[in-house]
């Protein structure tokens, strides 16, 4: 493992949200349904955003940081079709089994939407 400085943030994306269960007809995701339950449109569902955050991981260690990694996410906040999302992550610990990252997803307000834990041995391959 290439030795990571604990408290080192990753490189942030950006993702345009996009709501891959739009034509879930009568669910959260579908705007219509979301509306009536006091939402600006359909949500885009959950396990999307936790990818936005797999993402960062991917790109920040390569496709090797699943191997033996691990990832925890949940979901605080909507995210909507279209919106700018940025992701962002934070190396908190160093160990001899790997390093540990802390991951959010901010909505163009700011708000953190959606927040995560993961672990990789994989070197960190980013710029």
């Amino acid at each position: 493992m290439t030795s990571t400085t604990s408290g080192r943030p990753l490189r942030s994306i950006q993702v345009q949200a996009l709501n891959t269960a739009a034509n879930s007809r009568g669910s959260i995701h579908d705007d219509e349904k979301a509306r009536e339950m006091g939402y600006r449109g359909g949500l885009v569902p959950g396990v999307t955003v936790l990818a936005y955050m797999a993402r960062l991981m991917r790109e920040s260690f390569g496709n090797d940081w699943a191997i033996d990694g691990s990832f925890h996410g949940l979901i605080r906040r909507p995210v909507y079709e279209a919106d700018m999302v940025t992701i962002v992550g934070q190396v908190t610990g160093e160990s001899d089994r790997g390093v540990s990252v802390h991951l959010e997803v901010h909505d163009p307000e700011g708000n953190v939407c959606a927040v995560g834990e993961a672990t990789t041995n994989a070197p960190l391959v980013e710029a």
